[in-house]
């Protein structure tokens, strides 16, 4: 009698199992369905996250414009050296012409002057840039710098505040700087 009983216990669970084991194979088709479906979306929503329209383009522009006119003047000297590379660093960002470049950097000046914080321009930065493009503005920061042939500490400051706000590791950080760093201030 005991055998009788596991084998009617056993099959009652066979039976349950072949019962979900459709349900489960139907949900699992379901789910692969709607992954394709999700693959799909994020294929072609992908496609068109990269072609940024032209006014996050425009922002992005001067956000960035706005932290490099900030690295020109931290060490409260007005040099051309820093100006010339902070709008030959926007030249390299964004294809620019020279001209377009010196405008964008006027207006990047006076975004800077109604900035309270750093939080709206490293936003928009970092929505926009991967983190090689971060680091390649990272190194025009260093670059702006070492203008002058030395590195002073409130420059220091800025430039890895904004690369930890922007989530630039610090390895990166230190490799880009040591990129941007003059072969004359190397070896000093």
């Amino acid at each position: 009698a005991l055998c009788r009983s596991a084998c009617q216990y056993s099959r009652y669970w066979l039976h349950l199992a072949s019962r979900y084991r459709r349900f489960w194979l139907a949900t699992h088709a379901r789910f692969i369905m709607l992954g394709a479906l999700r693959k799909l979306f994020d294929e072609t929503e992908g496609a068109a996250a990269h072609a940024v329209p032209e006014r996050e383009r425009r922002s992005l522009q001067i956000a960035v414009a706005s932290l490099l006119h900030e690295a020109t003047r931290v060490d409260l000297k007005d040099a051309p050296e820093e100006r010339a590379l902070a709008e030959r660093a926007l030249t390299s960002l964004f294809e620019l012409s020279p001209a377009d470049a010196t405008a964008l950097l006027e207006e990047g000046r006076e975004r800077a002057k109604r900035l309270t914080s750093y939080y709206a321009p490293v936003s928009i930065i970092k929505r926009a840039f991967d983190l090689p493009k971060r680091v390649l503005l990272i190194e025009h920061l260093w670059r702006i710098a070492y203008a002058d042939g030395r590195l002073n500490q409130y420059e220091d400051h800025f430039v890895r505040k904004v690369a930890h706000l922007l989530y630039v590791p610090n390895t990166q950080c230190i490799l880009a700087r040591n990129r941007a760093r003059p072969a004359q201030a190397s070896k000093a």
